[in-house]
């Protein structure tokens, strides 16, 4: 099976619209998003409606636990406030209800998922590096597991304890090796490439494929600004 990997979609429709007219041609036989499919951006209701809608697996990330749970917010930084207090205000209610029924982790045959780390994924640690990573090995018994959070495409190793930049294109896993993979930002890149970024896991060649594609991020952008979001979250998709 074919399974498209989102995260970090951060109701970014124009991002979002665009991988899937992708995904639709690759003819992928299940969605998984890792969470994040709110905050930030001018769509949180047409996002989060078609990720539960269409996904067969839909986590809990840190944005989607601020939506109900105030507390959190006073984690974020000033920006992610304000993009998450609003978010709050226009989600329609029965999204909110679904939220509180998001679980933080999940499990298939072969992999597990995780907005943030397999290892305590209710305090969503970041994962940058190898040393990072190395108390998440210890958390999950599946030969790969899948996270998100930091918004940048990213591989870590088991064994040699390594951890790469994932640049486009299909990588080969080996089986007898177990993985994190990250399949960076749907929404909001971080790694200076505007373009969106998604995975698209092959169960069978075992391969883990990252795409970036362009989109129209100048509309994204300008929906921010009229919401009244924060300027930043805007120039950031610029």
């Amino acid at each position: 099976m074919k399974h498209a990997v989102l995260s970090d979609i951060h109701s970014n429709w124009e991002a979002l619209e665009t991988a899937l007219d992708y995904l639709k041609k690759e003819k992928v036989d299940e969605y998984w998003i890792l969470g994040d499919t709110v905050g930030y951006g001018a769509n949180p209701n047409e996002c989060f409606e078609w990720a539960w809608q269409n996904a067969k697996i839909v986590l809990m990330g840190n944005h989607e636990q601020a939506v109900i749970d105030r507390g959190l917010r006073d984690w974020f930084n000033r920006d992610a406030r304000s993009a998450i207090e609003w978010t709050a205000e226009v989600l329609k209610p029965e999204h909110k209800k679904k939220i509180r029924e998001l679980r933080y982790l999940q499990i298939t045959l072969s992999s597990t998922l995780a907005h943030s780390s397999p290892d305590k994924p209710r305090e969503f640690r970041y994962l940058f590096s190898p040393e990072d990573a190395r108390p998440s090995f210890h958390a999950f018994e599946t030969p790969l597991c899948f996270i998100g959070h930091t918004h940048i495409p990213s591989l870590f190793v088991e064994t040699a304890g390594t951890g790469e930049y994932l640049r486009p294109g299909s990588h080969h896993l080996e089986r007898n090796e177990r993985y994190i993979l990250n399949p960076g930002s749907v929404g909001q890149p971080r790694d200076r490439d505007p373009r969106l970024s998604f995975g698209i896991f092959d169960d069978k060649k075992w391969t883990f494929e990252i795409v970036r594609l362009e989109y129209d991020n100048e509309k994204a952008a300008s929906k921010i600004r009229k919401a009244g979001l924060p300027g930043f979250l805007a120039d950031r998709l610029l």
